[in-house]
């Protein structure tokens, strides 16, 4: 293959991954900017021109939906189960991510197989067998809004696993661990100084996905006749269309900006390559 071959091949490769990329970009940024307009400019879709595309724009209907006692209180009720379920899943999930990667990696498809199995098992399903179990015996539990948190741990597991999976085997936990054992330091020592210093960044990571679900999540809240953001959002957006929709987006707008400052910020202080505390 000759070189102008090759440079060739590579200037096809470089416009096909940028066309996909500017498809894939138009397919997320067109429909949020469809929403955009329809909750912020007050001219029907039938009557918009050239010349009132910058006519109508108000940001009214998103500030009386953010500062609705009932979508304050939802939004605080969402934000304590997102601590919980974070929790609750790194709680399950980290350690036995720890001990699989460094100890028994042949274990590692098992882990990723049974991770899923949440998945498998639709959320009526899931809901309405964990509810006849349990009615009976923990009503108080079932009342609880709290009771949201064991389903949301279960069904954010496959995020979870797969971002620390990730981060695990981007350090080399294994040969970090060998090594640190070799140089007489204890598991303790070893878990709490040398792997989850390095493994921040995947650990936020999963810590992130968990509440970005959490805070999108319809069916477990709607089943139990919960009032969580997501649920008080439907039915705000039934009495208004356009505050709903502004909201939604807000929300929206919000999370991903969240998540992209932790990104930014994790990378910037090197805590993804981190090797110090050995």
């Amino acid at each position: 293959m000759t070189t102008a071959t090759r440079r060739t091949g590579s200037r096809i490769a470089a416009v096909g991954k940028s066309t996909f990329l500017i498809l894939v970009g138009l397919y997320f940024v067109v429909p949020m900017l469809a929403m955009a307009r329809f909750a912020f400019q007050n001219v029907p879709t039938a009557l918009l021109t050239p010349e009132k595309i910058f006519t109508g724009w108000s940001a009214a209907g998103l500030w009386t939906a953010v500062t609705d006692p009932q979508v304050l209180s939802a939004t605080r009720t969402s934000l304590l189960l997102v601590v919980f379920a974070i929790i609750v899943n790194l709680a399950l999930l980290l350690p036995l991510a720890i001990v699989t990667e460094v100890r028994a990696p042949r274990l590692r498809p098992v882990l990723t197989a049974v991770t899923l199995l949440p998945w498998v098992i639709p959320p009526i399903a899931l809901v309405v067998g964990v509810a006849a179990t349990f009615r009976a015996t923990v009503p108080w539990f079932l009342a609880s809004n709290f009771s949201l948190v064991p389903f949301y741990a279960l069904w954010a597991m496959p995020f979870t696993y797969r971002a620390l999976d990730a981060g695990l085997q981007a350090i080399g936990a294994r040969t970090l661990y060998e090594a640190a054992r070799s140089m007489g330091a204890s598991l303790g020592t070893v878990v709490f100084r040398v792997l989850l210093p390095n493994m921040r960044a995947a650990v936020v990571a999963a810590g992130g996905l968990t509440a970005a679900m959490v805070l999108g999540e319809f069916a477990f809240a709607s089943l139990l006749l919960k009032t969580t953001l997501p649920t008080v959002m439907v039915d705000y957006q039934r009495g208004d269309p356009r505050g709903g929709l502004a909201l939604a987006l807000f929300v929206m707008v919000l999370t991903a900006v969240a998540l992209g400052l932790v990104v930014r910020t994790l990378r910037r202080r090197g805590m993804s390559i981190s090797t110090t505390g050995l």
